[in-house]
């Protein structure tokens, strides 16, 4: 029940998000969020290598990674100078972040949002969908095909995969 009504409210919520759409490659992009679940290591790990690489290429990239903790003595990672994590102290009863440095981020504009929410965490959904970013990509599953202006469908469920196929096509995007 309370997730259907969180589905409502977040539609209600996306009515009100105004955000310039337009297809946008990597050699014109100047920023970037990268949306992702940073409870594994391995993952974490692969997003930081990832943006690491988007900084390389002269984007300026920001991520927000959910953190699920695992026992009463676990600790989210600390926030780093673009990297931002929290967990469900950091939500509301609907799943919805009330903590103000993700508000802002998701308030921000950003040439591209990229979601790398592989699990469909409800408060990541959340996140991508009202994200004002002008170009949205995601895997092709789920609530992404409604949200992404560029989904990516992969057989094979890595996330190495995915970021390769990611930066494939965020090249190929003709800007004239």
């Amino acid at each position: 029940m309370i997730q259907f009504i969180a589905d409502k409210y977040l539609a209600q919520k996306l009515k009100r998000v105004k955000r310039k759409v337009g297809a946008i490659n990597l050699a014109t992009a100047k920023s970037a969020l990268l949306v992702y679940d940073a409870s594994n290591a391995a993952v974490e790990k692969k997003v930081r290598d990832f943006a690491r690489f988007l900084k390389e290429e002269g984007v300026k990239t920001d991520t927000i990674g959910f953190y699920k903790l695992k026992g009463k003595e676990d600790k989210r990672p600390e926030d780093e100078l673009s990297y931002i994590y929290y967990d469900k102290k950091c939500l509301n009863r609907l799943g919805f972040p009330k903590d103000n440095r993700i508000l802002k981020r998701i308030g921000q504009e950003y040439h591209l949002m990229i979601d790398l929410n592989f699990l469909s965490i409800f408060s990541l959904k959340v996140i991508a969908t009202l994200s004002r970013a002008h170009f949205k990509v995601g895997r092709s599953s789920g609530y992404q095909n409604e949200i992404c202006d560029l989904t990516i469908s992969t057989e094979n469920k890595e996330l190495d995969y995915f970021l390769s196929q990611t930066t494939t096509y965020l090249k190929m995007i003709n800007k004239k």
